[in-house]
């Protein structure tokens, strides 16, 4: 509150004089040219002047200035009066008169005073906006040259595509011209050795005519007849049926399957600064970027992260597939004939799946056209888990020790033995295959001809071994690390590449309740599905 003093200094009001009659009446105008203030009389004459006609005479709270004294501005509430007063409590301009209720016990204080400190703070302000705009100035150029830069970098990389495809098209043009070059050649001898054969054979054709002829014209001669058919035995020992013509073989064409992995090899590979880097794995450090429920008490069956935002599930006694984003809103679904079980992803535009109840089918969703397709029947087994690795082979695990290994057009190409009921799987990079037992408590990595490598029973980092298992659909990283989700235990490990001892990556504050099936996106987060419905989106 103001003390009395500063209430009686701000109380007294400021008053103008008029240049020309020294009247305080009616002094509401003043003119910029002349740097004088004018009653409403002397105005008239002033705007009627010779000479001051044409000045410019505005309000004189419109002023420009009046020597270094401020110029408040005329009263809304009051014409007449002028704005000489400022409420510090209300932060509004105010005349003698709107001293009332509202403002009577309020921090008041002279306008001039006020005037000067609001007019440095607005230097001090548009010199603070000036300074931004410089800034973001600065930015937007700094933004144009970075984005110009890395439009030329992808232009560079878009060019060094092109030529390798031409490359490799150029490759795959040799090769095919090389066998259609060998089976031109293979029809040229062909049709030489066709005309040779039928040439020799309509000569016969001719000779034995020409001796038929003679016979038949002998006939009806008893001395002549002798001589001809002397003649006739000699000739036709001459002439061969037995003798069999080399008939050229039939060729066979064997397409060869085309290996994407390798393909791709040979393409390239683009690296970008938003692949992760490889984090040790620590409990404390986890972070949950998101929890969200789909389906109320039914269980996530299998998790397929599309990028570090959106993911299919497969769902318990659900008739198809569910695109969700981190924050669990559904944009997209895909009705099925069936309810699907363990899915993988074919690079961007293929779901391989398995059934629930298990099948002896294996399926495939193309997801430009969201049609679906049966692509392979390995009776006598049935489909379980399903997973696949860098060279585009397709594993399944069948729950006995075999696991059926399919090419992508669905074709058996061999089985690996597991030596156990093997039940969920995941390839690794390095070419071999995690397999966990159908008794939940054993995990073995497993080479491509199925020789166990390293076995895991429970063992942890700290010395602690994992008690009762009950170990569900595991996923891998980049890194060849397996996320393995433990059903009755509320956890999920993390077993290094060498499959010896894992690490706990969640505890009890994280909440995750019966995890079910992990997935592992493109950043490295962790998409943990549950027995309850629930996703838990985790941060390393």
């Amino acid at each position: 509150m103001a003390s009395s003093r500063s209430v009686r200094r701000a109380q007294e009001p400021v008053t103008y004089k008029c240049a020309l009659c020294d009247s305080e009446d009616g002094v509401r105008w003043y003119c910029n040219d002349c740097q004088e203030n004018l009653c409403d009389r002397c105005k008239e004459f002033h705007s009627r002047g010779k000479k001051t006609k044409n000045d410019d005479v505005v309000s004189i709270g419109e002023a420009n200035r009046q020597g270094d004294k401020p110029v408040p501005e005329v009263c809304k509430l009051h014409p007449g009066k002028l704005c000489d007063l400022y409420c510090s409590d209300c932060n509004v301009l105010l005349c003698s008169m709107c001293l009332s209720k509202l403002h009577k016990q309020h921090n008041l204080k002279p306008f001039e005073d006020e005037f000067s400190i609001t007019k440095q703070h607005l230097k001090e302000h548009m010199t603070a906006i000036s300074a931004k705009i410089e800034h973001f100035k600065n930015e937007t150029s700094e933004r144009h040259h970075v984005t110009e830069a890395f439009n030329d970098n992808i232009d560079t990389m878009r060019r060094d595509v092109n030529i390798q495809r031409t490359k490799l098209k150029k490759e795959v043009d040799s090769i095919a011209d090389a066998v259609l070059a060998e089976l031109s050649s293979m029809e040229k001898k062909g049709l030489a050795t066709h005309k040779e054969d039928c040439q020799l054979y309509e000569k016969n054709v001719a000779e034995l005519t020409r001796l038929l002829e003679k016979a038949e014209i002998t006939n009806t001669s008893s001395v002549s007849m002798f001589e001809i058919e002397s003649s006739l035995r000699t000739s036709l020992s001459l002439y061969d049926v037995n003798v069999k013509s080399v008939l050229p073989k039939q060729p066979n064409f064997v397409t060869g399957s085309i290996d994407r992995a390798m393909l791709a090899e040979m393409l390239g590979e683009l690296h970008h600064k938003n692949q992760y880097e490889k984090t040790v794995i620590d409990s404390k450090h986890v972070q949950r970027l998101s929890k969200f429920t789909v389906n109320q008490q039914n269980q996530i069956f299998g998790i397929c992260p599309v990028d570090d935002s959106h993911a299919w599930l497969s769902i318990h006694q659900y008739k198809g597939l569910v695109l969700v984003n981190r924050d669990g809103v559904v944009k997209s679904t895909v009705k099925l004939d069936f309810c699907p079980c363990r899915i993988t992803m074919v690079g961007t535009t293929d779901i391989l799946m398995t059934s629930n109840p298990r099948s002896i089918f294996v399926y495939k969703l193309s997801l430009h056209n969201k049609q679906v397709t049966t692509i392979a029947d390995i009776r006598p087994h049935k489909a379980y888990d399903i997973s696949i690795n860098k060279k585009g082979e397709v594993f399944v695990s069948t729950n006995t020790p075999d696991i059926v290994v399919l090419n992508q057009s669905g074709t058996i190409v061999r089985k690996v033995p597991c030596g156990m009921n093997g039940k969920c799987i995941a390839c690794l990079s390095s070419g071999n295959v995690a397999v966990m037992t159908i008794s939940h408590n054993s995990l073995s990595i497993t080479n491509e001809s199925g020789t166990v490598q390293h076995t895991w029973t429970g063992e942890l980092n700290k010395g602690q071994k994992v008690g009762q298992m009950q170990l569900c659909k595991m996923s891998r990283d980049k890194y060849d690390r397996l996320f393995v989700p433990n059903y009755t235990n509320n956890q999920v490990y993390v077993l290094p590449r060498d499959g010896t001892q894992a690490t706990c990556l969640l505890d009890q504050e994280h909440g995750v309740i019966g995890p079910t099936a992990v997935g592992v996106d493109a950043c490295g987060n962790v998409w943990i599905g549950c027995g309850v419905g629930t996703v838990h989106v985790m941060r390393l």
